[in-house]
């Protein structure tokens, strides 16, 4: 129960709008949670992987662009 004087759709205004879509590539053992930007560039948000080493790879950091 929510006890508040503001209406509905001013607590909630913006929670089912369009926002980032995100997509899961899996490469070998790893995984790349990916959100296509405004011009449709596919950039990384988050990487998953078991080797350490992986996540010091530039191409794989957040916010990189992915071909």
């Amino acid at each position: 129960m929510l006890w508040t004087p503001l209406a509905e759709h001013e607590i909630y205004n913006g929670w089912w709008g369009p926002g980032p879509r995100f997509e899961e590539w899996k490469d070998g053992h790893r995984t790349l949670i990916v959100a296509r930007d405004e011009y449709g560039t596919p950039r990384v948000v988050r990487l998953i992987s078991p080797v350490v080493s992986d996540y010091l790879r530039p191409e794989w950091q957040p916010g990189a662009a992915l071909r």
